[in-house]
């Protein structure tokens, strides 16, 4: 009785590991990898072929491309050194030099810096200019402003390459954008008298020119030093008199814009805003007008 007991036990216990082994070689057989063969002394002696798995190798994410309403488009090097800025990124750097930073900073977002040593030196600044920072969990960018803006210095993108230099240089390195900006006025089948488009262009100067303001970033005064207010102080009232490069060309329903990175950022924040403005008021409008009905 014992006998008969065991030999249905090594039986049962053979079918299962058989079975186990031929789902695992049918699930393996899909990766198609190399057949193996595997020999078993217990309970009694046998072989199994079974398919080796090849290791899953996740695929690179794709890209977002961005929504561009300015032209022209971004080329796909622009677009990856915006998708970085805007990912967030992890900074350790107790006192270490600027160029070890930043060369940590582009290995961990892969894109390509270049720190513009001739204006540091024009700055009375070098490579090796202490960094103390230690964040995480916010933008690139942010972490970009926070490291670079105390020693007077900010990024811009120049020539598809994330370019770090001198607050001075950045001011005086332009490019061309074209605004397209009929949904935005309130146009008519017969509308946009010369005057009246002048009008409207006037408006959006002046409010570009009031969120242009925030780029001389004067709530972080009060720990500048003496001679940094000065200088602060300086560029403000510069850049509150200088006259921005915006032109309206009607026929195209568009602005033509010649300014730095700085300011073509806040003029795309500002009319994204403006359009989700636009977009919530139409909601909100339909939604009463579908509520009287």
């Amino acid at each position: 009785m014992i006998s008969i007991l065991k030999t249905k036990f090594y039986a049962v216990a053979i079918s299962g590991l058989a079975v186990g082994w031929l789902v695992v070689a049918a699930s393996a057989e899909d990766k198609h990898g190399k057949t193996l063969t595997k020999t078993y002394d217990w309970p009694v002696k046998f072989s199994v072929q079974l398919q080796e798995v090849k290791p899953v190798v996740a695929p690179p994410p794709k890209m977002i491309e961005l929504k561009q309403p300015f032209y022209p488009a971004l080329s796909i090097r622009e677009q990856h050194i915006q998708t970085a800025l805007n990912a967030n990124t992890i900074c350790d750097f107790p006192d270490v030099p600027l160029s070890k930073a930043l060369n940590s900073l582009q290995s961990q977002h892969g894109v390509n810096m270049f720190l513009d040593a001739l204006a540091l030196k024009e700055k009375g600044l070098t490579v090796d200019e202490p960094v103390n920072v230690s964040l995480s969990g916010i933008p690139f960018k942010s972490a970009l402003d926070i490291i670079l803006k105390p020693l007077g210095l900010t990024y811009v993108v120049d020539g598809e390459v994330l370019k770090i230099t001198t607050q001075e240089e950045a001011d005086h390195t332009f490019k061309v954008r074209i605004y397209p900006v009929g949904d935005l006025f309130p146009l008519r089948e017969n509308y946009a008298t010369f005057q009246e488009w002048e009008g409207a262009v006037q408006a959006f100067e002046e409010a570009i020119q009031i969120a242009c303001l925030e780029i001389t970033h004067p709530r972080q005064q009060k720990k500048s030093s003496a001679s940094g207010l000065m200088q602060e102080g300086a560029r403000t009232q510069n850049f509150q008199q200088r006259t921005l490069t915006i032109r309206l060309v009607p026929e195209c329903k568009a602005l033509v814009v010649n300014e730095t990175d700085q300011v073509h950022a806040i003029i795309v924040e500002l009319f994204t805003q403006l359009r989700q403005v636009r977009k919530d008021q139409e909601r909100q409008s339909s939604e009463k007008t579908g509520v009287l009905r």
